[in-house]
């Protein structure tokens, strides 16, 4: 049965719907043949489903993100693969993360997940992305993004939450902080302006940016804007969450005296001592806490990304157990700038999360504005 695309878009959206309102029986993630991943189900239970719904698909759905299985002129199975602009070592890529990977409670079982991952893989590296990234629903839900029908997927990106110590920022008398009513385009034009050069980043779009303040208003959150003499400095978001601490979502400013300013303001209207923050930083730190997966699509895109900024960086690696995009697959020396296949086994065999990880958890990559809070 022929469906028009607002037809699937409703579908999916109900979808939805179903999984958030079937959460409760979800099975454990290792028992493939029941999965279903809806889309930060956990996290969203504190929302109002329909509200959040209106801001996924009026903001960041498109039809042609939306991958999907479709019986009888119905949608059982959907996924996003929802585009980033991703700054790695300063080179610009092409990189997507995905979302809502949703299978309808009466179609478990069937392979629906796995085959819509294998497509979101295979379309990807056809559209010459360089990563894959998610951001599990749940911890439990590592070991089934790991598996190698699921994509090899490694943990690569790690957060450490820390209060904020301003003490050292500076004077902020002069500055003034506002909660604005409205969200004109100039404050991501700001954000985009400060935050587009940044070495190691997953970069929102203007339709991702302004969602991810519809998400935090609708937590009652704070989206705040710091002047000095009616120059833009900086822009705050931040919400009290429902352990009661308050916490900055993301942060742009021009100078620290800015973000003094808005550790202050918070303080003041939301009647705490502390405003604490969630940094990405490398896996080794201690308390590091797991964050983002990822996997590579395009290893050696991603390889040369490393090796041009890096004329001295010296590696054979090799790249095994790519089952969607078996083309990665192969043994690589990485020298002089170059990346180059050889026949010559290393010693060191990874898989594409692996690979991800080997060099992402390294890095403190910003990832802010991506709905997963």
């Amino acid at each position: 049965m022929f469906l028009t695309p607002n037809e699937i878009k409703e579908q999916t959206r109900q979808l939805w719907q179903t999984c958030f309102e079937h959460s409760n029986v979800f099975v454990k993630p290792n028992e493939q043949s029941q999965t279903c991943l809806s889309f930060a189900m956990a996290r969203k239970r504190l929302l109002k489903t329909n509200d959040y719904l209106d801001i996924f698909f009026e903001d960041k759905y498109t039809d042609k993100n939306n991958l999907n299985v479709r019986r009888d002129g119905q949608v059982v199975a959907s996924l996003q693969s929802l585009p980033y602009r991703f700054t790695f070592y300063g080179a610009v890529h092409h990189a997507a993360q995905l979302a809502g990977l949703a299978v309808h409670p009466d179609f478990r079982g069937k392979g629906f997940a796995t085959n819509l991952l294998h497509q979101a893989h295979r379309r990807l590296f056809e559209q010459g992305a360089t990563l894959s990234f998610l951001i599990p629903p749940q911890e439990e839900f590592r070991s089934f993004f790991e598996r190698a029908e699921h994509g090899h997927y490694w943990t690569s990106v790690y957060r450490q939450t820390l209060p904020l110590d301003v003490s050292q920022d500076g004077a902020f008398d002069k500055i003034e902080v506002v909660r604005p009513d409205e969200w004109p385009t100039q404050y991501y034009v700001f954000f985009h302006n400060l935050t587009a050069s940044l070495p190691f980043m997953v970069h929102p779009a203007e339709h991702d940016f302004f969602a991810a303040l519809s998400l935090a208003d609708l937590q009652d959150g704070y989206f705040l804007v710091a002047r000095k003499k009616q120059r833009i400095t900086g822009l705050c978001l931040a919400v009290k969450e429902t352990d009661g601490k308050v916490y900055i979502r993301t942060l742009a400013i021009t100078d620290t005296s800015t973000r003094a300013a808005f550790v202050e303001y918070l303080r003041k209207e939301c009647g705490v001592e502390q405003v604490y923050r969630r940094f990405c930083l490398p896996g080794g730190k201690e308390d590091a806490r797991p964050y983002a997966m990822a996997r590579v699509v395009n290893v050696p895109r991603f390889l040369q990304s490393i090796a041009r900024p890096n004329p001295g960086f010296q590696l054979h690696i090799g790249v095994d157990g790519d089952l969607d995009i078996p083309e990665n697959n192969g043994w690589y020396i990485v020298e002089n700038g170059r990346v180059e296949l050889t026949d010559q086994r290393p010693t060191s065999i990874v898989t594409p999360g692996g690979l991800a990880a080997m060099f992402m958890a390294a890095q403190p990559m910003v990832m802010d504005l991506l709905l997963d809070e």
